[in-house]
C-alpha cells in the first residue's frame, strides 16, 4: 500500500514545484530594466556650445563640467576623476 501514497505525495510536491516556478518567473518578468535619464549642457570648444542633451541609459549618468570648461553627461564613475565635478539634477552644470 506504500506505493500509492508515495506517488501522491511526490505529485503534490511536484505540482508546488510548478506554482513556485511560475511565482517566480512572472515577478522577475514583471519588474523593468532600470532606465535613468538627466538632462545637461553639452559645451566643448570645436561644436557643441550650450546644447541641451538628453542622456538616458541603464546606468545611472550626472552631468559635468571638466576644468578645461567642457561640459555633458557622463556615467558616475567618471565623477571621481581629477578635473571633473559633477552634479545629479536636470541642467545643474549651466
Amino acid at each position: 500500500m506504500r506505493g500509492p501514497e508515495v506517488f501522491c505525495l511526490r505529485q503534490k510536491n511536484d505540482i508546488l514545484f510548478a506554482y513556485f516556478l511560475f511565482a517566480l518567473t512572472s515577478l522577475l518578468t514583471s519588474v523593468p530594466a532600470q532606465d535613468f535619464y538627466i538632462e545637461c549642457l553639452g559645451f566643448d570648444f570645436l561644436m557643441v556650445q550650450n546644447l541641451v542633451l538628453q542622456c538616458r541609459g541603464p546606468v545611472q549618468q550626472a552631468c559635468y563640467t571638466r576644468d578645461t570648461g567642457e561640459k555633458g553627461c557622463t556615467p558616475l564613475r567618471n565623477c571621481v576623476k581629477r578635473g571633473w565635478s559633477c552634479c545629479k539634477t536636470n541642467r545643474c552644470n549651466a
